[in-house]
C-alpha cells in the first residue's frame, strides 16, 4: 500500500447526543445530535474554516452524518460503514451502572487492558481495529498528497489512531464531542500532528 508523504487525515468526532449527555452506551444505535451537539458542530466548522478538504468521509450513523453536513455543508459526503462506532449490541441505551450490573468485572478488565466483547452481541476492540484500520488506510491511499476529513466516533477513532501510530494500550486520551485530531504520513509512517483539538 503506497501512501504519499503529504497525505493528511483530519478525524472529527460527532457532536453531542442525548445519550452522551446521559452517560448511555450508544454503539450502533442511531441517536441524533442534540442542540448542544449542533452548536459544537458549528464551532468545529468555524475552527476548520481555514482548511481545504479534498474529500469528506463519514460513518453512516446519523450523529456523524449530521455533524459532517454542518461542518462541510457544500461537500459530497462519502459514507463508509466501516467508520461506525463499536457495536455494543444489547448494551445500547444502557447507563454505565446498568452495564456494570450485567458485567461486574467490566471496570477491572478495562483497567487491566483486557479486550472483551461489549455485550454478547457486540464487538471487541480488536474487531473494531480490524475493520477501522483498513478503512483509514484505503482512504489515505485513495487521496495521496491530499487532506481528508473523516467524521466518526470517539472509541472508534481512539483505537484506530493508536493502531496507526503503533501505540499499545491507552496512551492517548479520548476525543471529545466535535473535537478533532490530525494524522500526517511521512517517511513511511503515521505521525500525530494534533489531538483532541476543540
Amino acid at each position: 500500500m503506497r501512501i504519499a508523504h503529504a497525505t493528511r487525515l483530519v478525524v472529527l468526532r460527532h457532536g453531542e447526543t442525548d445519550h452522551n449527555a446521559q452517560g448511555r452506551f450508544q454503539g450502533h444505535a442511531d441517536i441524533p445530535i442534540n442542540e448542544l451537539g449542533r452548536r459544537q458542530a458549528e464551532a468545529a466548522k468555524a475552527r476548520l474554516a481555514g482548511r481545504r478538504f479534498d474529500a469528506v468521509y463519514s460513518s453512516p450513523l446519523i450523529r456523524a452524518m449530521a455533524t459532517a453536513r454542518l461542518v462541510q455543508p457544500d461537500a459530497e459526503i462519502r459514507v463508509d460503514e466501516r467508520l461506525m462506532e463499536i457495536n455494543v449490541g444489547s448494551w445500547a441505551g444502557l447507563t454505565w451502572t446498568e452495564v456494570q450490573a450485567q458485567m461486574p468485572d467490566y471496570e477491572q478488565k478495562y483497567a487491566e487492558g483486557v479486550d472483551f466483547r461489549r455485550s454478547p452481541e457486540g464487538e471487541t476492540l480488536a474487531e473494531v481495529v480490524d475493520r477501522g484500520r483498513p478503512a483509514l488506510l484505503e482512504i489515505a491511499e485513495r487521496h495521496e498528497d491530499q487532506t481528508v476529513l473523516i467524521v466518526s466516533h470517539g472509541l472508534f477513532l481512539n483505537r484506530v489512531i493508536h493502531s496507526l501510530l503503533g501505540i499499545e494500550g491507552r496512551v492517548l486520551g479520548s476525543i471529545a464531542n466535535a473535537h478533532h485530531s490530525e494524522l500526517g504520513h511521512a517517511h513511511g509512517a503515521w505521525r500525530l500532528l494534533s489531538h483532541n483539538v476543540g
